[in-house]
């Protein structure tokens, strides 16, 4: 019963953080260093660069929702079914920030994005371009960008407090 569990919990955060790290360092980079110089009107590059990234985390954050979920059944039931002698407290705080934060960018920041962009049509995708909805658009994207990382940087502490070793009985 211990091995299946950590296996499932280890297998959650491998999908969660590894999803990540590789959205992070090729999915984004690829999309707007390799694709977007692919179209002649610059506007359009981004607009489609925009539109895979978007998608590609929309999609991101359902895994991680997904993950969340089912680590936070499986660190309850550690604890119930006494698999582990270490607190959950930790790791509960941890997942929490990561569901909330992604939660919060998947169900208020990307929608609000989108609805700019949508509103400011090409102007949202013109580097040039000192619409306030291309404003607000990159604060929400700094914003974004900021939470990801947050979440990322609590999947590595969570990775962290599975690796250490049980506390001696």
């Amino acid at each position: 019963m211990k091995t299946f569990v950590r296996s499932l919990i280890l297998l959650c955060l491998v999908v969660w953080v590894g999803g990540l790290l590789f959205f992070g360092a090729v999915v984004a980079p690829v999309a707007f260093g390799s694709l977007m110089p692919m179209f002649s009107d610059p506007a359009f590059g981004v607009h489609v660069a925009g539109t895979i990234v978007r998608i590609s985390l929309l999609h991101l954050h359902d895994i991680g929702l997904v993950s969340g979920l089912v680590l936070l059944a499986l660190c309850i039931v550690e604890r119930v079914a006494k698999v582990t002698r270490r607190s959950i407290a930790p790791q509960l705080v941890l997942l929490a920030v990561m569901l909330g934060l992604t939660a919060y960018s998947q169900f208020s920041i990307i929608p609000h994005m989108e609805t700019l962009r949508i509103h400011a049509g090409a102007a949202i995708d013109n580097p040039a371009s000192t619409d306030p909805a291309r404003e607000d658009f990159n604060r929400l994207h700094s914003l974004s960008t900021n939470l990801e990382g947050i979440v990322l940087v609590c999947g590595l502490g969570l990775v962290v407090l599975y690796a250490r070793p049980e506390p001696a009985s």
